[in-house]
């Protein structure tokens, strides 16, 4: 990188500093220096805004310096080379450079924003990194490729830093250009061994370490030492290879039978049919201790949650960590004291025998003879290949008492309905695992299908789901855990949409569907929309208007059904100018969707969505505050059918613009009604009319190629200048007139009643 030493021109006249000036670079630092030198300087002659002579010299020289400073750095960081800074570098280094050609492109391109001048040398702590001296244990993870002795052409980039736990992490990614790479390797104290302060490495012996053997008999597991005795596992513990145990307590192992059955000490097979002598075999025992083991260090900081570890015994183990690692299981069983060091290893105890099986989650459920209806309905579904799949997943098990607690009617409903069933299913499974140690006051999971489960532990230590107990838990699979449960989980998404109108706050509107006999024809609807009015808007509707339509069934029939849509439109999918065609006709549903500050408001035909997204399992339910009557006339038609706008729609066909109105819209027309036109001189009027430019200008500037509501009542820029604003009585505008009819609506848009005609810009009246 090339510095240029700008002209003596470019320096003069400087402005004052504002101390604010940063830059990663050192040499920058003296330039700011140098603008506080050059302005106190120039406070001390007559005119403090010329900079004197020596102060021009001065700036001068400390620019030069500048230069070579940075070509110094620049060379430092190219060479390796420049007081020290060439050896201390290859110290910090020579790990990774001894045994690789020189990458050009990672180590000069790419981390030019690391090169520092050889002078920030002379100040540095821990030059060579602590690190890179004695007695310090590197763990390697991730993608070799990505390392700097990786083969191949590719460009690299490293980021180091220290971690909360004391040990240093770098972070190595690469690119090939057709994959990425990443790899992190760790360097910590090894056992026994600690820092001192000023000192490279782990100089501080901080205990002689026993081997796992002795430390898990130090700790007080004598059960575990016991069987390890039995199982021959000695010379392994007290071995020079790294082990991770997680070791059971005294009390964990009286689950173990007490007779191990060797070569030289077995019972009659007699004894063992009888069961009076519990059994288990050596190599049992040894692969049950063995599935506690793993291979290398695993301290407390390294646990993470939903890892799988292999170990060297037939089993795995899942560990799972909660609240900040402040509960950590394995295989559902606690760790109750971690990182007890040893010389070749470390110990974990847990207040358990870790339970190993090679069964699914969906083979522990039809494998239990509790499980009945739960297994008959998974049938149903497709379900059963995702509880046989890999992963993690925790599953709140009904059993068949559960399932007989659920009324029959609703029951056979469920069963026979698929789509009902699976998300009825789906409720009670949680992508991830919660062992019960897990749950120590009240928490939050969302279920599969989409809807809250409130889990919490009680006074009395009882585990509940919303309004069912945890009778059994921690019934491990290998790819999940299954809690028994002793009620069915029933969510708003399992039942069906004319079920849910109810709970909506829609009762009225279920009345109604049942008296226009639109019951059955809903409930084997999949994937409808109800756009519900509340039992509030059906309760304003006047009481001649209801009576009219229940003793009409057809007409109710034609009115309900221009409520929904045959297709599910969540919340998120009405956008703004969309238009549903509604169920059974080709009457269209108009959406408006405003943003007023704080909050978005949905309007459908002028309708206020006060409440969304209410599911069922075959659609969805949005509540409204108004009852919706489907138009049969144009905007045109709407207008020539009422005196009060005899005078607008002369103007219209004079304007030759009726025609308009009677297209697919949407429009938006803010009409004014005879006595706003009465409002213009009569002279003016007459000119008006027979001034044809003008009139178009003006009757134009009364539509909108939009559909607006008195609810979100403004226009888009440069289609309708006026911007009206909601007072406590009428939707008024800045130009004086006022919306004093809302909402009546045409096939092809809608009619907003003002009270004024509007001025276009370039036209005047007295109005």
């Amino acid at each position: 990188m090339q510095h240029t030493v700008p002209s003596r021109a470019s320096l003069h006249p400087s402005p004052p500093p504002t101390g604010l000036e940063k830059s990663p670079h050192g040499p920058d630092k003296f330039l700011t220096a140098s603008r506080k030198l050059s302005t106190s300087s120039g406070t001390r002659t007559s005119n403090p805004g010329t900079p004197t002579g020596a102060m021009k010299k001065a700036v001068t020289i400390a620019w030069v310096l500048l230069a070579l400073c940075a070509l110094l750095a620049q060379t430092d960081a190219r060479s390796g080379r420049g007081r020290g800074g060439g050896r201390r570098r290859a110290l910090a280094d020579r790990s990774w450079r001894s045994s690789r050609p020189r990458n050009y492109i990672h180590d000069i391109v790419l981390p030019w924003s690391q090169w520092k001048p050889w002078w920030s040398h002379r100040w540095a702590r821990d030059r060579a990194g602590w690190w890179t001296g004695p007695n310090v244990c590197e763990t390697k993870e991730g993608d070799p490729q990505a390392l700097p002795d990786g083969e191949g052409f590719m460009l690299k980039i490293k980021e180091c830093g220290s971690g909360e736990d004391g040990s240093y992490r770098c972070t190595y990614r690469a690119d090939d250009f057709q994959q990425k790479y990443t790899a992190t390797v760790t360097y910590r104290c090894c056992a026994g061994y600690a820092r001192q302060q000023g000192k490279p490495g782990c100089p501080l012996k901080v205990a002689e370490l026993k081997n796992l053997l002795d430390t898990a008999r130090g700790l007080g597991l004598s059960e575990f030492v016991s069987y390890a005795g039995k199982a021959k596992l000695e010379g392994a513990l007290m071995g020079m290879n790294n082990f991770t145990v997680f070791a059971p307590t005294d009390g964990a192992f009286q689950s173990v039978p007490t007779r191990v059955i060797t070569d030289f000490d077995s019972p009659s097979k007699r004894a063992i049919q009888r069961g009076d002598t519990p059994a288990l075999t050596l190599d049992q025992l040894k692969d049950t201790l063995l599935s506690h083991v793993v291979s290398g260090w695993l301290t407390a900081n390294n646990i993470r949650d939903e890892e799988i570890l292999r170990t060297l015994g037939p089993g795995e183990i899942r560990t799972t960590a909660y609240s900040n690692k402040k509960i950590v299981n394995v295989n559902c069983v606690k760790v109750v004291l971690s990182d007890q060091l040893a010389s070749n290893g470390v110990i974990h105890v847990v207040d358990g025998i870790l339970p190993n099986t090679k069964k699914s989650v969906l083979e522990v459920i039809s494998q239990d003879s509790r499980f009945t209806t739960l297994k008959t309905a998974l049938g149903q579904t497709d379900l059963p290949s995702v509880l046989d799949s890999d992963g993690q997943m925790t599953v709140f098990a009904p059993t068949d008492s559960a399932f007989d607690s659920v009324p029959q009617e609703t029951l056979n409903r469920l069963l026979a309905d698929r789509r009902c069933l699976k998300n009825l299913l789906l409720h009670h499974v949680i992508p991830h695992t919660i062992c019960a140690d897990a749950v120590t006051g009240k928490h939050r999971a969302v279920s599969m299908v989409g809807e809250d489960l409130k889990v919490e532990r009680d006074s009395d230590d009882k585990i509940f789901v919303n309004t069912a107990q945890v009778i059994q838990g921690n019934v491990l699979g290998y790819n999940g855990v299954v809690h028994v449960i002793d009620n069915v989980l029933v969510p708003s998404k399992a039942q069906n949409i004319v079920d849910v109108l109810a709970a909506s706050g829609a009762s009225r509107l279920v009345e109604l569907i049942e008296v226009a006999g639109l019951t059955d024809t809903l409930r084997s609807q999949d994937n409808i929309t109800i756009f519900a009015p509340s039992d509030q808007a059906i309760e304003e509707l006047p009481e001649e208007t209801v009576k009219a339509l229940t003793s009409n069934p057809a007409a109710l029939a034609e009115v309900l059904q221009y409520h929904v849509v045959p297709q599910a439109a969540f919340a998120k999918d009405l956008k703004n100018g969309a238009i549903l065609t509604t169920l059974g006709s080709s009457s269209k549903l108009h959406i408006s969707v405003k943003d007023w500050f704080f909050h978005t408001m949905v309007n459908v035909q002028c309708a206020r969505v006060v409440k969304a997204d209410q599911g069922g399992c075959n659609g969805v339910v949005h509540v409204i505050n108004k009852v919706l009557a489907p138009p049969t006339q144009t905007l045109a038609d709407l207008l020539e059918g009422n005196e009060t706008f005899s005078i607008l729609v002369k103007a219209l066909r004079r304007a030759d613009l009726i025609t308009a109105l009677q297209g697919d819209g949407p429009l938006t027309i803010f009409a004014p009604t005879n006595e706003a036109f009465k409002r213009i001189a009569d002279d003016t009027l007459d000119n008006l009319l027979e001034n044809t430019e003008a009139l178009i200008k003006v009757l134009k500037h009364h539509v909108v190629e939009d559909f607006l509501c008195c609810d979100s009542c403004f226009s888009r820029r440069g289609k309708f200048r006026q911007v009206f604003r909601r007072s406590p009585f009428s939707y008024s505008s800045h130009d004086g007139a006022s919306v004093t009819s809302c909402d009546t609506f045409g096939t092809n848009g809608v009619i907003q009643v003002i009270d004024r005609v509007l001025r276009p810009p370039g036209i005047h009246f007295d109005n």
